[in-house]
């Protein structure tokens, strides 16, 4: 029952986050976008800087905790047996994706 409870709790506060999140990315992109359309050129400018690398990270975070947390809850609501099994293959599925988005974010750095 307290598993169930956390990870109810934890869905909603990665929920509030990603909001914040994304609102910052959304307002940052409104307020600093210097044309009508974004060329490569003004993307990568902006990954070289460490706000937006902070930012898309946490956005990436977030919104992988968020869609994987979603996924176990769905799964424990369809009477999910194998509880521990399905938790190491979410956990090992999510930190594959987090790695391969990381590494997509810093690239530019390198």
């Amino acid at each position: 029952m307290l598993v169930n409870a956390m990870t109810w709790l934890l869905q909603r506060i990665s929920a509030a986050l990603l909001l914040v999140v994304l609102g910052i990315h959304i307002w940052a992109l409104y307020v600093f976008n210097t044309s009508e359309v974004i060329s490569f050129n003004e993307a990568r400018d902006r990954l070289l800087s460490a706000p937006y690398i902070v930012l898309y990270a946490l956005l990436l975070f977030f919104g992988l905790f968020h869609a994987l947390n979603g996924l176990y809850t769905v799964m424990v609501d369809m009477g999910l047996k194998t509880r521990k099994t399905v938790v190491g293959l979410l956990i090992t599925l999510g930190g594959a994706i987090l790695g391969i988005g990381l590494y997509s974010i810093v690239q530019f750095i390198m």
